[in-house]
Protein backbone atom coordinates (compact mmCIF):
# COMPACT_ATOMS: atom_id res chain seq x y z
CA UNK A 1 0.00 0.00 0.00
CA UNK A 2 1.81 2.88 -0.89
CA UNK A 3 0.63 6.86 -1.99
CA UNK A 4 2.80 9.38 -3.56
CA UNK A 5 5.04 11.93 -2.35
CA UNK A 6 2.01 14.06 0.01
CA UNK A 7 3.28 17.66 -1.05
CA UNK A 8 3.67 16.72 -4.43
CA UNK A 9 0.20 15.52 -4.40
CA UNK A 10 -0.51 19.14 -3.17
CA UNK A 11 1.22 21.11 -5.39
CA UNK A 12 -0.95 19.14 -8.04
CA UNK A 13 -3.97 19.61 -6.82
CA UNK A 14 -3.57 23.28 -5.76
CA UNK A 15 -2.31 23.85 -9.08
CA UNK A 16 -5.70 22.32 -11.10
CA UNK A 17 -7.88 23.86 -8.50
CA UNK A 18 -6.47 27.36 -9.19
CA UNK A 19 -6.40 26.67 -12.80
CA UNK A 20 -10.03 25.10 -12.71
CA UNK A 21 -11.95 26.82 -9.90
CA UNK A 22 -14.65 29.64 -11.65
CA UNK A 23 -15.44 30.94 -7.79
CA UNK A 24 -18.89 30.38 -8.94
CA UNK A 25 -19.69 29.57 -4.75
CA UNK A 26 -21.44 26.44 -5.32
CA UNK A 27 -19.69 24.57 -2.61
CA UNK A 28 -18.88 27.58 -0.25
CA UNK A 29 -22.41 28.59 -0.66
CA UNK A 30 -22.75 24.81 1.53
CA UNK A 31 -19.91 24.81 3.53
CA UNK A 32 -19.19 26.24 6.81
CA UNK A 33 -15.29 25.83 6.23
CA UNK A 34 -15.44 27.31 3.01
CA UNK A 35 -17.49 30.30 4.10
CA UNK A 36 -15.19 31.07 6.75
CA UNK A 37 -11.83 30.26 4.89
CA UNK A 38 -12.40 31.36 1.63
CA UNK A 39 -13.10 29.81 -1.92
CA UNK A 40 -11.39 26.50 -3.00
CA UNK A 41 -9.23 28.61 -5.83
CA UNK A 42 -8.24 30.99 -2.71
CA UNK A 43 -6.99 28.18 -0.83
CA UNK A 44 -4.67 26.83 -3.78
CA UNK A 45 -3.45 30.14 -4.66
CA UNK A 46 -2.61 31.06 -0.93
CA UNK A 47 -0.91 27.60 -0.86
CA UNK A 48 0.97 27.81 -4.54
CA UNK A 49 2.18 31.41 -3.54
CA UNK A 50 2.92 31.36 0.02
CA UNK A 51 3.06 28.04 1.19
CA UNK A 52 0.56 28.65 3.87
CA UNK A 53 -2.71 27.35 4.39
CA UNK A 54 -2.46 23.76 4.81
CA UNK A 55 -3.36 23.64 8.79
CA UNK A 56 -7.00 25.49 7.86
CA UNK A 57 -7.61 21.75 6.25
CA UNK A 58 -8.37 20.35 9.69
CA UNK A 59 -11.03 22.64 9.89
CA UNK A 60 -12.88 20.70 6.52
CA UNK A 61 -15.25 18.16 7.35
CA UNK A 62 -13.97 16.00 4.26
CA UNK A 63 -17.54 15.15 4.10
CA UNK A 64 -17.08 15.59 -0.01
CA UNK A 65 -20.05 18.05 -0.41
CA UNK A 66 -18.16 20.28 -2.59
CA UNK A 67 -16.76 17.82 -4.85
CA UNK A 68 -20.20 16.47 -5.66
CA UNK A 69 -21.96 20.25 -6.28
CA UNK A 70 -18.87 21.76 -7.98
CA UNK A 71 -19.72 22.10 -11.64
CA UNK A 72 -16.01 21.44 -12.76
CA UNK A 73 -16.03 17.99 -11.23
CA UNK A 74 -12.53 19.16 -9.17
CA UNK A 75 -11.14 17.16 -7.21
CA UNK A 76 -11.75 19.36 -3.53
CA UNK A 77 -12.00 16.87 -1.00
CA UNK A 78 -8.42 15.18 -2.17
CA UNK A 79 -7.14 18.22 -2.28
CA UNK A 80 -8.66 18.98 1.80
CA UNK A 81 -7.02 15.28 2.65
CA UNK A 82 -3.62 16.40 1.12
CA UNK A 83 -3.56 19.40 2.79
CA UNK A 84 -4.10 17.48 5.93
CA UNK A 85 -1.13 14.96 5.33
CA UNK A 86 1.39 17.71 3.97
CA UNK A 87 1.12 19.36 7.06
CA UNK A 88 1.50 16.52 8.92
CA UNK A 89 4.60 15.18 7.65
CA UNK A 90 5.76 19.04 7.84
CA UNK A 91 5.23 18.27 11.79
CA UNK A 92 3.12 21.32 11.89
CA UNK A 93 0.27 19.60 13.95
CA UNK A 94 -0.11 18.39 17.19
CA UNK A 95 -2.44 15.23 17.73
CA UNK A 96 -3.15 16.44 21.23
CA UNK A 97 -6.42 17.63 20.35
CA UNK A 98 -7.29 14.02 18.82
CA UNK A 99 -6.01 12.21 21.36
CA UNK A 100 -8.87 10.45 22.81
CA UNK A 101 -10.42 9.66 19.52
CA UNK A 102 -6.77 8.14 18.75
CA UNK A 103 -6.33 5.97 21.79
CA UNK A 104 -10.53 5.17 21.15
CA UNK A 105 -9.39 3.34 17.50
CA UNK A 106 -6.21 2.27 18.82
CA UNK A 107 -8.09 0.42 21.62
CA UNK A 108 -11.03 -1.20 19.25
CA UNK A 109 -8.04 -2.85 17.25
CA UNK A 110 -6.42 -4.02 20.23
CA UNK A 111 -5.82 -7.73 21.17
CA UNK A 112 -8.16 -7.28 23.99
CA UNK A 113 -11.19 -6.29 22.01
CA UNK A 114 -10.16 -7.61 18.27
CA UNK A 115 -11.58 -11.35 17.42
CA UNK A 116 -10.70 -13.20 13.61
CA UNK A 117 -13.25 -15.56 13.47
CA UNK A 118 -13.77 -17.72 9.92
CA UNK A 119 -15.64 -20.89 9.81
CA UNK A 120 -13.46 -23.97 7.68
CA UNK A 121 -14.03 -23.31 4.36
CA UNK A 122 -15.50 -19.94 4.74
CA UNK A 123 -14.50 -16.67 2.47
CA UNK A 124 -16.55 -14.07 3.91
CA UNK A 125 -16.32 -11.58 7.07
CA UNK A 126 -18.97 -9.19 8.69
CA UNK A 127 -16.97 -6.38 9.75
CA UNK A 128 -19.19 -4.28 12.02
CA UNK A 129 -17.16 -1.29 12.77
CA UNK A 130 -16.40 0.38 16.54
CA UNK A 131 -19.60 1.89 16.92
CA UNK A 132 -22.04 0.06 15.66
CA UNK A 133 -21.28 -2.83 18.32
CA UNK A 134 -21.22 -0.72 20.99
CA UNK A 135 -23.82 1.33 20.59
CA UNK A 136 -26.35 -1.12 19.10
CA UNK A 137 -25.58 -4.05 20.53
CA UNK A 138 -29.45 -5.96 20.44
CA UNK A 139 -29.40 -4.71 16.56
CA UNK A 140 -25.52 -6.14 15.69
CA UNK A 141 -26.72 -9.08 17.40
CA UNK A 142 -30.06 -9.71 15.69
CA UNK A 143 -28.18 -8.77 12.21
CA UNK A 144 -25.24 -11.49 13.08
CA UNK A 145 -27.38 -14.02 13.27
CA UNK A 146 -30.14 -13.06 10.44
CA UNK A 147 -26.13 -12.99 8.55
CA UNK A 148 -25.22 -16.38 9.12
CA UNK A 149 -28.43 -17.73 8.41
CA UNK A 150 -27.94 -16.58 5.26
CA UNK A 151 -24.35 -16.83 5.09
CA UNK A 152 -24.03 -20.33 6.90
CA UNK A 153 -20.13 -20.32 6.90
CA UNK A 154 -19.95 -16.75 7.88
CA UNK A 155 -16.95 -15.61 10.10
CA UNK A 156 -16.35 -12.06 12.07
CA UNK A 157 -14.05 -9.53 12.27
CA UNK A 158 -14.36 -7.30 15.06
CA UNK A 159 -11.11 -4.30 14.92
CA UNK A 160 -11.10 -1.28 13.29
CA UNK A 161 -10.60 0.36 9.85
CA UNK A 162 -8.41 3.51 11.24
CA UNK A 163 -10.45 6.12 9.37
CA UNK A 164 -9.73 8.43 11.98
CA UNK A 165 -5.72 8.04 11.43
CA UNK A 166 -6.39 8.09 7.87
CA UNK A 167 -8.61 11.17 7.82
CA UNK A 168 -6.01 12.93 10.00
CA UNK A 169 -3.03 12.66 6.78
CA UNK A 170 -1.20 10.33 9.22
CA UNK A 171 -0.94 7.87 6.11
CA UNK A 172 2.25 6.24 6.89
CA UNK A 173 0.76 5.59 10.14
CA UNK A 174 -2.38 4.61 8.69
CA UNK A 175 -0.76 2.21 5.92
CA UNK A 176 0.90 0.13 8.77
CA UNK A 177 -2.43 -0.48 10.77
CA UNK A 178 -4.78 -1.35 7.59
CA UNK A 179 -2.43 -2.96 5.93
CA UNK A 180 -1.41 -5.27 8.87
CA UNK A 181 -5.53 -5.83 8.69
CA UNK A 182 -5.06 -6.77 5.45
CA UNK A 183 -2.66 -9.22 5.80
CA UNK A 184 -4.22 -10.91 8.45
CA UNK A 185 -7.83 -11.19 6.24
CA UNK A 186 -5.70 -12.52 3.60
CA UNK A 187 -4.09 -15.08 5.67
CA UNK A 188 -7.49 -16.22 6.76
CA UNK A 189 -8.61 -16.78 2.80
CA UNK A 190 -11.03 -14.20 3.60
CA UNK A 191 -12.52 -12.80 0.27
CA UNK A 192 -15.14 -10.46 0.72
CA UNK A 193 -15.69 -8.43 3.46
CA UNK A 194 -19.36 -7.39 4.69
CA UNK A 195 -19.53 -3.85 6.16
CA UNK A 196 -22.20 -1.79 8.38
CA UNK A 197 -20.51 0.96 9.25
CA UNK A 198 -20.24 3.57 6.01
CA UNK A 199 -16.78 4.76 6.93
CA UNK A 200 -15.56 1.26 6.84
CA UNK A 201 -16.81 0.70 3.51
CA UNK A 202 -14.96 3.20 1.92
CA UNK A 203 -11.71 2.37 3.31
CA UNK A 204 -12.29 -0.79 2.24
CA UNK A 205 -13.47 -0.01 -0.86
CA UNK A 206 -10.35 2.48 -1.56
CA UNK A 207 -7.67 -0.01 0.14
CA UNK A 208 -8.81 -3.59 0.06
CA UNK A 209 -6.47 -4.66 -2.35
CA UNK A 210 -8.62 -7.89 -4.32
CA UNK A 211 -11.09 -7.81 -1.35
CA UNK A 212 -14.67 -7.59 -2.64
CA UNK A 213 -16.76 -5.31 -0.52
CA UNK A 214 -20.31 -5.08 0.31
CA UNK A 215 -22.88 -3.82 2.63
CA UNK A 216 -25.01 -5.54 4.82
CA UNK A 217 -27.85 -3.88 3.15
CA UNK A 218 -27.06 -5.84 -0.13
CA UNK A 219 -27.69 -8.85 1.70
CA UNK A 220 -30.76 -7.83 3.63
CA UNK A 221 -32.40 -7.07 0.39
CA UNK A 222 -31.44 -10.63 -0.87
CA UNK A 223 -32.98 -12.15 2.36
CA UNK A 224 -35.45 -9.12 3.87
CA UNK A 225 -36.14 -9.68 7.35
CA UNK A 226 -39.22 -10.83 8.36
CA UNK A 227 -41.46 -8.53 10.46
CA UNK A 228 -44.49 -8.96 12.28
CA UNK A 229 -45.57 -5.56 12.64
CA UNK A 230 -44.62 -2.09 10.35
CA UNK A 231 -44.03 1.55 11.96
CA UNK A 232 -45.88 4.48 10.77
CA UNK A 233 -45.02 8.38 10.11
CA UNK A 234 -42.81 10.60 8.09
CA UNK A 235 -39.25 10.58 7.83
CA UNK A 236 -36.03 12.16 6.02
CA UNK A 237 -33.02 10.01 4.74
CA UNK A 238 -30.18 10.81 5.95
CA UNK A 239 -27.09 9.75 3.83
CA UNK A 240 -23.63 9.35 5.52
CA UNK A 241 -20.79 11.22 3.82
CA UNK A 242 -19.52 7.81 2.89
CA UNK A 243 -22.68 7.20 0.36
CA UNK A 244 -22.66 10.07 -0.89
CA UNK A 245 -21.55 9.38 -4.41
CA UNK A 246 -23.16 5.86 -4.41
CA UNK A 247 -26.69 6.15 -5.85
CA UNK A 248 -26.60 2.40 -5.93
CA UNK A 249 -26.43 2.55 -1.48
CA UNK A 250 -28.69 5.73 -1.59
CA UNK A 251 -31.43 3.88 -3.26
CA UNK A 252 -31.35 0.73 -1.70
CA UNK A 253 -31.51 2.29 2.04
CA UNK A 254 -34.40 4.54 1.18
CA UNK A 255 -35.90 1.37 -0.34
CA UNK A 256 -35.70 -0.10 3.58
CA UNK A 257 -36.76 2.80 4.88
CA UNK A 258 -40.34 2.64 3.16
CA UNK A 259 -40.28 -1.26 3.44
CA UNK A 260 -40.26 -0.86 7.59
CA UNK A 261 -43.51 1.61 6.98
CA UNK A 262 -41.84 4.83 7.34
CA UNK A 263 -42.72 7.52 4.62
CA UNK A 264 -38.95 8.92 3.53
CA UNK A 265 -40.21 13.02 2.09
CA UNK A 266 -38.06 14.64 -0.27
CA UNK A 267 -35.92 17.35 0.51
CA UNK A 268 -33.88 19.30 -1.71
CA UNK A 269 -31.01 17.85 0.68
CA UNK A 270 -31.54 14.43 -0.42
CA UNK A 271 -29.03 11.40 -1.07
CA UNK A 272 -25.55 12.91 -2.36
CA UNK A 273 -26.73 16.73 -1.41
CA UNK A 274 -27.23 15.34 2.36
CA UNK A 275 -25.16 17.92 5.01
CA UNK A 276 -22.29 16.22 6.93
CA UNK A 277 -23.68 15.43 10.76
CA UNK A 278 -21.19 17.43 12.17
CA UNK A 279 -18.70 14.44 13.01
CA UNK A 280 -16.55 14.05 9.93
CA UNK A 281 -12.79 14.77 9.78
CA UNK A 282 -12.48 15.00 13.47
CA UNK A 283 -13.39 18.76 13.51
CA UNK A 284 -15.75 18.52 16.30
CA UNK A 285 -12.12 18.47 18.70
CA UNK A 286 -10.46 21.54 16.66
CA UNK A 287 -13.82 23.71 16.24
CA UNK A 288 -17.12 22.13 17.91
CA UNK A 289 -19.05 25.32 16.64
CA UNK A 290 -17.98 24.38 13.02
CA UNK A 291 -19.28 20.79 13.59
CA UNK A 292 -22.42 21.93 15.72
CA UNK A 293 -23.09 24.40 12.62
CA UNK A 294 -23.31 21.30 10.25
CA UNK A 295 -25.33 19.37 12.30
CA UNK A 296 -27.87 22.15 12.63
CA UNK A 297 -28.25 22.04 8.77
CA UNK A 298 -29.22 18.46 9.26
CA UNK A 299 -31.54 19.31 12.30
CA UNK A 300 -33.54 21.76 10.16
CA UNK A 301 -33.57 19.94 7.07
CA UNK A 302 -35.45 17.17 9.37
CA UNK A 303 -38.18 19.92 10.54
CA UNK A 304 -39.21 17.56 13.67
CA UNK A 305 -39.36 14.47 11.78
CA UNK A 306 -37.95 11.26 11.96
CA UNK A 307 -34.18 11.36 10.59
CA UNK A 308 -33.40 8.14 9.73
CA UNK A 309 -29.83 7.19 8.82
CA UNK A 310 -27.30 4.21 8.09
CA UNK A 311 -24.34 5.40 10.40
CA UNK A 312 -23.92 4.77 14.84
CA UNK A 313 -21.96 8.17 14.36
CA UNK A 314 -24.21 9.73 12.65
CA UNK A 315 -27.07 8.92 14.79
CA UNK A 316 -24.92 9.70 17.89
CA UNK A 317 -23.90 12.83 16.63
CA UNK A 318 -27.85 14.27 15.77
CA UNK A 319 -29.29 12.64 18.50
CA UNK A 320 -28.58 15.47 20.78
CA UNK A 321 -30.33 17.73 18.53
CA UNK A 322 -32.97 15.26 16.59
CA UNK A 323 -34.99 12.24 16.33
CA UNK A 324 -32.34 10.21 15.41
CA UNK A 325 -32.46 6.69 14.60
CA UNK A 326 -30.65 4.04 12.39
CA UNK A 327 -31.91 2.31 9.71
CA UNK A 328 -30.96 -1.35 11.29
CA UNK A 329 -32.75 -0.82 14.50
CA UNK A 330 -35.93 0.18 12.83
CA UNK A 331 -35.21 -3.44 10.60
CA UNK A 332 -34.64 -5.46 13.38
CA UNK A 333 -36.55 -3.76 16.07
CA UNK A 334 -39.24 -1.65 14.60
CA UNK A 335 -41.59 -0.95 17.79
CA UNK A 336 -38.79 -0.16 20.39
CA UNK A 337 -36.92 1.81 18.11
CA UNK A 338 -39.67 4.12 17.36
CA UNK A 339 -41.01 3.93 20.93
CA UNK A 340 -37.41 4.90 22.05
CA UNK A 341 -36.85 1.93 24.79
CA UNK A 342 -34.00 0.48 22.26
CA UNK A 343 -30.46 0.47 24.55
CA UNK A 344 -28.05 2.73 23.24
CA UNK A 345 -25.31 2.66 25.62
CA UNK A 346 -22.97 5.13 26.08
CA UNK A 347 -19.80 5.39 27.52
CA UNK A 348 -17.80 2.46 28.89
CA UNK A 349 -20.80 0.35 28.99
CA UNK A 350 -20.14 0.74 24.97
CA UNK A 351 -17.07 -1.40 25.26
CA UNK A 352 -18.58 -4.11 27.74
CA UNK A 353 -21.15 -4.85 24.79
CA UNK A 354 -18.22 -4.96 22.55
CA UNK A 355 -16.60 -7.55 25.02
CA UNK A 356 -19.74 -9.59 24.96
CA UNK A 357 -20.27 -9.98 21.08
CA UNK A 358 -16.98 -10.98 20.96
CA UNK A 359 -17.62 -13.59 24.05
CA UNK A 360 -20.56 -14.81 22.34
CA UNK A 361 -18.77 -15.09 19.06
CA UNK A 362 -15.91 -17.46 20.34
CA UNK A 363 -18.15 -19.72 21.70
CA UNK A 364 -20.74 -19.97 18.48
CA UNK A 365 -18.52 -19.59 15.44
CA UNK A 366 -15.65 -21.75 14.90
Amino acid sequence: MTHAAPTKDLHELARRISEGCTECRACQFRCEFLSEHGTPKALADRFLTTGTGRAAAFECSLCGLCSTVCPMGLPLKAFFLAMRRAAMDAGRISLVPYRARLDYERFGASRLMSLFRLPAGGDTVFFPGCTLPGRHPDTTRALLAHLRNCIPDLGLVLSCCFKTTHDLGCQDRFDVRFGALLDRLHAMGVTTVLTACPNCFAVFTEYGRELTVRTVFDVLAEHPVTRDAHVRGSAVVHTPCPYRGDAHIQERIRLMVEDTGLDPEKTRQDGPLSPCCGEGGSVGLLRPELAAAWGAKAVRRADGRVVVTSCAGCVAFLSGHARAVHLLDLVFHPARTMSGTLPRPKGLATYLHRLRLKWRALAHIR
